[in-house]
């Protein structure tokens, strides 16, 4: 797979809007049990892909892929439309990382093409909005931060739960009730705000940058 050079805080507003946005939800004891990836479909409209990266959550009607597979399928993608991969902080770098042993040549391209939303939105607070900073370095802080809207559908904090529930009754081989859909379909929600919102900021960031860098392009 051949690479591109990469700097983990800087997005073009170009680039910004063509990026892939990826969120991994999990428990703190293990490995993520699902990637959602927001991209750009026809015209500006985004959305959002999900896969299953645990077997259990087969049950739960995902497509189901080991981290392996599912991380080569979004470089792939990246690099075959030249695309920026970006996560908030560095845990999915970091997540992608463990993969070193197994694949170094993938994680060397993941690595060319990832940016860290949350570098590039301090570079964008720095350099634009100096008296107005988030209190603490959360995607929701940022979204304040801009007006960004999250509904009440798509709750924080609800992942690590959602997943502990959902998985063990899948796993018990039992159908999920309406009130384990109910966490799902707010997981899936949450997960699906968190990309997009993501891309709010980074698109703001982009172009607010940008505009402070080439202000004879005004």
């Amino acid at each position: 797979m051949p690479t591109t050079t990469a700097n983990h805080a800087r997005l073009t507003p170009e680039e910004a809007r063509r990026a892939l946005y990826i969120d991994v939800e999990g428990t703190a004891k293990a490995m993520p049990s699902l990637l959602g990836t927001l991209r750009r479909g026809r015209g500006e409209r985004p959305f959002v892909h999900w896969v299953a990266l645990d077997p259990v959550l087969a049950g739960a009607h995902l497509r189901v892929l080991t981290f392996h597979d599912a991380i080569t399928n979004l470089v792939l993608r990246a690099e075959r439309n030249d695309r920026r991969i970006v996560a908030w902080s560095t845990h999915e770098l970091d997540l992608v990382r463990t993969l070193r042993d197994e694949d170094p040549e993938l994680v060397a391209a993941f690595e060319a093409r990832f940016v860290n939303a949350l570098s590039l939105a301090r570079r964008w607070r720095n350099r634009c909005h100096e008296g107005d900073r988030p209190a603490r370095q959360r995607l929701r802080d940022y979204l304040e931060l801009i007006g960004y809207q999250v509904p009440e559908y798509a709750p924080y904090d609800v992942a690590a739960d959602a997943i502990r529930v959902v998985t063990k009754r899948l796993a018990s081989g039992r159908e999920l009730t309406p009130r384990h859909v109910d966490k799902w379909i707010r997981l899936l929600e949450h997960n699906r705000y968190d990309c997009a919102g993501m891309r709010a900021v980074c698109l703001r960031a982009a172009d607010e940058i940008y505009a402070a860098e080439h202000p004879d392009e005004a």
